[in-house]
């Protein structure tokens, strides 16, 4: 049985590892001036040559080197690390040895000297995958190893990895590798293999990979074994075929159609490769590659613009389209995929023709005026100037459109409350129970108290760091970074959370009303919703000097009154 090409042309020195030298010579010189780390974590895309990188490492550690520090291929320990026989290498997948007893097992072994080099090293595959308690099991070790121990972490999830196992390793991020790098090295393959191809086809294959040489050499291999061979010559098309891309003739008329909005043109398109049993996936993501390099020539980037540089019907769709039409197409065609059966052609339709229909405006709701409109502007009379003996009148809460009433408000922040006590944060969430949101509106979230109590314990929540970290998180998760809380006032500051005020049917006795002065004009809540406000219909009040006070506005939060304890 042959070796693959991703293993037969695997790097066996520093100078092999493709487009990742600021890492390489690092190595390069920590090896030849003795200050190799205990421990080393490498990340970065799938394909990019960490394990590879690893390898290396551990013969330039346990190896005759030369001049620039790279291990020299023919003696007997790179000849094993090759082999995969060299006992003083180990390399462990996390993904199937990911609990604590692996890790504890490793632990009593690295206790052990080395039986042939001078170091024993272990390469941890997708380390991202071990248990929390696995982690916890490796601190030790990785922080205070034996001196004959040096550890390698891999891994293509960074995120994943607890923070005091990143802070106990020397960290190198390996790049994802650009198309001249892969196409560079594939060139070198095919002459080694004698395989027939030409530049455009070797460009195919490396922008099908996404910058993972593993990925590219796995594709030519499966292109020479499929149309090469016997001086056969793997073409553009051929490489098309196999990878599902699709016709490049026929992706480019249903881009123009696209682009010239014209829905008869873009559905005979998708007619004729129908008809032809083409695939349709690889014809969907021709048109949204050409769709991408036309916006990119919409935007003076002419460097990338080659594949559509020649067809001059795309160029002149490209300068008559606007930026926004042709993202509106790629948003369309990358939707694709919800729609049913990929083999019919009914989904590529739908999404051609929504791709060459008009966006759909943004249209925002505004949120309903609180009082009848009215030529003449009224104002609240103030508290004091209520008849003796009858309560205050207060303003109504604001209309549904933008109150906590409205079902995706209400979805929003039980959303929100659910997240908080994921985070344990239940008194948080306990807190907020007796406060409605309003909006957002303008990016503004109005928070308002139900009671005067709630009031008080929302105040508190914001001057608690902690707590208004958590806060902030969850508020960003449901939210977005965009929307800023507010809190506005009080909606019944005389009830209680235990005695809501209830309607008594006992005459009250009236005291005989005072005279009350007329109310000078007030805007309506109508203008103030168009000006881009809030849609509270409390005043404005003064500027409230008070140290907890500031606090909550450091957080991005608007204090309209403070209620008495």
């Amino acid at each position: 049985m042959s070796t693959v090409f991703y293993r037969k042309w695997r790097p066996a020195k520093f100078s092999d590892v493709v487009g990742q030298q600021h890492i390489t010579d690092t190595l390069r010189r920590a090896v030849m001036t003795d200050r190799v780390a205990h421990a080393y974590l490498f990340t970065g895309p799938r394909g990019v040559g960490k394990t590879s990188t690893a390898r290396i490492l551990a013969k330039a550690l346990n190896s005759e080197t030369d001049d620039t520090g790279d291990p020299i291929p023919d003696a007997p320990a790179s000849i094993a690390i090759d082999d995969g026989s060299y006992v003083d290498l180990i390399e462990i997948d996390a993904a199937s040895n990911r609990g604590i007893d692996d890790i504890r097992a490793l632990r009593d072994r690295v206790l052990l000297r080395p039986a042939l080099g001078d170091f024993k090293v272990y390469i941890i595959d997708e380390v991202h995958m071990l248990t929390d308690q696995a982690f916890n099991a490796l601190l030790k070790t990785l922080e205070e190893p034996p001196p004959q121990v040096v550890m390698i972490l891999a891994t293509t999830d960074i995120h994943k990895v607890p923070a005091t196992i990143i802070s106990r390793c020397q960290r190198f991020d390996f790049r994802r590798l650009t198309n001249p790098d892969v196409v560079e090295r594939l060139e070198l393959i095919c002459e080694a293999e004698d395989i027939a191809t030409d530049a455009d086809t070797l460009n195919l294959v490396a922008s099908v990979a996404w910058g993972s040489l593993r990925d590219a050499e796995n594709l030519l291999e499966q292109l020479a074994v499929s149309f090469g061979g016997a001086g056969a010559k793997v073409t553009v098309g051929q490489a098309r075929e196999m990878l599902g891309i699709g016709d490049a003739t026929a992706a480019a008329e249903l881009a123009t159609a696209i682009l010239n909005l014209d829905p008869k043109a873009a559905l005979e398109a998708v007619e004729q490769e129908a008809a032809k049993g083409a695939e349709l996936r690889g014809l969907r993501d021709g048109v949204v590659e050409i769709l991408r390099q036309a916006l990119l020539h919409k935007h003076g980037v002419t460097s990338l613009t080659s594949e559509i540089s020649t067809a001059e019907a795309i160029v002149t769709a490209t300068d008559g389209a606007s930026s926004d039409a042709i993202i509106h197409s790629i948003s369309a065609l990358a939707q694709q995929h919800r729609f049913a059966d990929n083999a019919s052609p009914l989904a590529l339709e739908v999404a051609v023709l929504q791709a060459v229909a008009p966006p759909k405006p943004q249209t925002v709701s505004a949120p309903a005026a609180t009082a009848p409109a009215s030529s003449t502007r009224q104002r609240q009379a103030p508290a004091h100037s209520q008849p003796t003996g009858t309560t205050p009148r207060r303003a109504e809460a604001p209309a549904a459109s933008s109150s906590g009433t409205e079902s995706g408000t209400d979805a929003k922040w039980e959303k929100l409350l659910e997240t908080l006590n994921d985070l344990g944060a239940q008194s948080i969430s306990r807190a907020l129970g007796s406060v409605q949101a309003h909006g957002p509106v303008d990016n503004v979230l109005m928070l308002r108290p139900k009671y005067a109590s709630g009031g008080k314990r929302l105040r508190e929540l914001f001057a608690d760091e902690t707590k208004r970290g958590m806060l902030k998180q969850a508020f960003t998760t449901i939210y977005g970074a965009d929307v800023q809380p507010r809190m506005g006032n009080v909606l019944n500051p005389e009830a209680t959370e235990s005695e809501p005020q209830p309607a008594t049917s006992t005459p009250v006795p009236r005291a005989k009303p005072e005279p009350v002065e007329p109310a000078p004009p007030a805007e309506p809540a109508a203008t103030a919703a168009s000006n881009g406000a809030a849609p509270a219909v409390e005043e404005s009040p003064p500027q409230i000097d008070d140290p907890m006070v500031q606090i909550f506005r450091n957080v991005g939060a608007t204090v309209t009154s403070i209620e008495p304890n």
